[in-house]
């Protein structure tokens, strides 16, 4: 993918309880049934290489926000479910219909996504599934650690977009790793270069957390900004 790209392979213990804990907390993340982790990535076919710094959401600091009353009384009117992740053909119809709805190019199906077709499933993974009555209109994955959990997938059906679904599914992967007693929600990166990755920091900023990866450090991320980590990938990482 790039130069930063390093990757490690589960052995039999899998990706699970302390281990996975240990490799978020090292700046690692989930592709299929590997861990990764990188300093930079392409995210367009132009192959120009972008800065991704990774974030992660202190649980018991996050406070609700006012935007986020918004969303959930908006989506009041759903029932949530969280069951352990088995993609069925009910997922993967939803999925099909995100996929066509969105302007990325994402997995050509949701257990494409998800599993590696050679490899033994290394993580225990959690599903959230929302519903409009008997409807499925939105899916989040979360794999648990012991004391995290990362939050991997989240689609929803596009004639639901008025609802913000992606963000009702992190707060109701907040409101998981709250009654599990979790520490860290780890949402993935995010970039200086673009804003795309932003909404990672929407449900309170406050309690979010930047990875240094000179330092290996998790610093508060409102104290600093994009100018400094952009200045930090072009000094110490470029």
């Amino acid at each position: 993918m790039n130069s930063s790209f390093q990757y490690t392979i589960a052995d039999e213990r899998g990706f699970k309880g302390a281990m996975l804990d240990y490799l978020l907390a090292a700046g690692y993340y989930r592709m299929q049934h590997l861990m990764f982790t990188c300093t930079d990535t392409f995210i367009s076919e132009d192959y120009k290489s972008i800065p991704v710094f990774w974030l992660r959401t202190l649980v018991n600091k996050y406070r609700i926000s006012k935007s986020a009353k918004l969303i959930l009384k908006k989506c009041s009117g759903f029932t949530v479910n969280i069951e352990p992740a088995i993609v069925d053909a009910e997922t993967e119809m939803l999925y099909a219909l995100y996929k066509d709805h969105v302007t990325f190019t994402i997995s050509p199906t949701c257990k494409d996504y998800l599993h590696h077709p050679y490899l033994t499933m290394p993580f225990d993974s959690m599903m959230i599934k929302v519903r409009d009555k008997n409807r499925l209109i939105a899916v989040g994955v979360v794999d648990k650690g012991k004391d995290a959990i990362a939050g991997i997938m989240n689609i929803y059906h596009p004639d639901y977009a008025i609802f913000s679904l992606g963000k009702f599914l992190m707060l109701q992967k907040l409101k998981y790793a709250q009654s599990q007693a979790m520490k860290f929600y780890y949402t993935g990166y995010i970039s200086t270069k673009i804003t795309k990755f932003d909404y990672k920091v929407f449900p309170d900023i406050d309690a979010v957390q930047v990875f240094l990866p000179i330092e290996q450090q998790w610093v508060q991320y409102h104290i600093l900004s994009k100018t400094f980590l952009e200045e930090y990938y072009s000094k110490f990482i470029r």
